[in-house]
């Protein structure tokens, strides 16, 4: 069968046009959600190297979508997720997330639980909602626009010390061309975001790639999450190591099909 070819599609969304691009055919589809400071061409090589039907979008306020007065954070992002679902995958699906967007598809699985066929957890976020709050109002107040200037360029240094030159040109490519705004209000959301609601209430196949695996991830913090662990990479484990992420996709998927 011929490889169906990338896409762009336009999804009207809650808050503004939604960019999406499809790709693929046939199988269990998988949509893929990006994290911050990012836009879904970090999904591109995934995409393509997928035989089944994947569909990748900006969420409100990045990349080439709409909404750039928001409302940001989690919830609001699951809106973006359900549009997008409405619109293109009318069966069940897996659900891949990304860092910021993995939070994001834990609430998707939380309300929504019986649209997914999979949930993919990638590098997620644990339960940050523990942290001192001067702790969090301390690193809230370097994305307001009075320090964020000064602050943004260096932000994801440590993300990116063991990444590929390929990967760092790419993440502060779309580091630079997203919206202070959505950033700022994402990574909010995320102090008030509750994880475990996604395994009390999604019982699906559940997995999560993962490069960190410090007491703030939710691999730690989650002992019976299955996961797959690669080492020596950044936070981008699909940019930095491409065929890995698609071994153990591949691999994630035909569990999904199994158990569906």
């Amino acid at each position: 069968m011929k490889h169906k070819e990338a896409t762009t599609v336009t999804v009207p969304g809650p808050a503004g046009r939604l960019m999406a691009t499809t790709e693929g055919d046939g199988g269990i589809p998988v949509l893929f959600v990006h994290d911050f400071a990012a836009d879904r061409t970090h999904w591109a090589e995934t995409q393509h190297g997928l035989a089944t039907r994947s569909v990748a979008f900006d969420l409100r306020g990045m990349g080439e979508s709409g909404g750039a007065h928001g409302p940001f954070g989690v919830e609001a992002s699951v809106e973006d997720v359900a549009a997008v679902a409405d619109a293109l995958l009318p069966q069940k699906f897996v659900l891949v997330g990304h860092g910021f967007g993995a939070a994001v598809a834990g609430a998707f699985a939380s309300y929504y639980p019986e649209r997914l066929a999979g949930l993919l957890y990638v590098e997620p976020v644990g339960d940050l909602r523990r942290q001192e709050k001067a702790d969090v109002d301390a690193w809230l107040e370097n994305f307001s626009e009075a320090k964020y200037g000064g602050f943004h360029e260096h932000w994801l240094t440590p993300l990116l010390l063991d990444a590929k030159e390929k990967t760092r040109a790419l993440v502060m490519k779309t580091l630079r061309t997203s919206r202070r705004e959505a950033i700022a209000g994402n990574m909010e959301s995320l102090f008030h975001y509750n994880p475990d609601e996604a395994f009390e209430r999604f019982t699906g196949p559940t997995h999560a790639l993962v490069t960190a695996t410090g007491p703030e991830t939710l691999v730690a913090q989650r002992p019976e999450l299955p996961r797959s662990v690669l080492p020596h990479a950044s936070h981008w484990p699909m940019l930095d190591a491409p065929q890995w992420f698609h071994s153990e996709l591949v691999r994630f998927l035909g569990r999904c099909k199994h158990e569906h």
